[in-house]
């Protein structure tokens, strides 16, 4: 009796494990790892850089015209557990102006701004359905930023900065909406958010 007790509980406990990787679309077969390559607009990171220097630009009266950036590119990894995935995300963006000098009538500096972000960042799988995967994310790390300038004109060689400055600050990025269609194996994805990387992201994702 008591035999095919543990048995009829191990069943029922094994119909169970099952219905729920069925409704939730996982099973133990699933790829662990996953790497990423992506590109993000950078549109935010471009601000907040514009921004900061803005500041001082309105207390010096200084101008600023040509501001532009590439965008980020990023790499990443994700360790998959279960409904969760946990990870790293990497990216580098570049972020340019010309200025004036003093007043001048014409834009004596180009400064760049070479960032480098590192993410810790965890995510939550929403929903899994064949080739459909829902899922949303937030990272918080830091943003190592190495700024330089270069003399357009006479008066821009001489006041321009002669060695390149380094900084690091907080930096973040949550997106609410992401999702991946592909196999267990490849894939793409699209995420929609907020942060240092910008509103949208884009890229490719490999599970091994």
């Amino acid at each position: 009796m008591k035999m095919k007790l543990a048995m009829l509980s191990l069943c029922l406990a094994a119909g169970l494990t099952q219905a729920f990787a069925l409704n939730s679309g996982y099973d133990d077969l699933e790829q662990r790892h996953e790497l990423r390559i992506g590109y993000s607009d950078g549109l935010t990171l471009a601000t907040a850089s514009i921004w900061g220097i803005g500041l001082g630009d309105a207390v010096t009266g200084t101008t600023r015209t040509d501001e532009t950036t590439t965008g980020v590119v990023g790499l990443g990894y994700r360790y998959h557990l279960n409904r969760f995935r946990v990870g790293l995300d990497l990216g580098f963006a570049t972020v340019s102006s010309k200025f004036d000098h003093a007043g001048s009538k014409q834009k004596d500096i180009k400064q760049t701004q070479q960032n480098f972000i590192v993410l810790p960042v965890g995510e939550m799988i929403y929903f899994k359905q064949g080739i459909v995967e829902l899922y949303g994310s937030a990272a918080a790390g830091v943003d190592f930023t190495r700024t330089k300038e270069k003399g357009l004109t006479e008066a821009g060689k001489t006041n321009a900065q002669k060695k390149a400055t380094t900084s690091t600050d907080f930096a973040f990025q949550v997106n609410p909406i992401a999702i991946r269609l592909g196999n267990n194996h490849i894939g793409g994805f699209v995420e929609a958010g907020l942060g240092y990387k910008g509103f949208i992201t884009g890229g490719v994702s490999l599970k091994f």
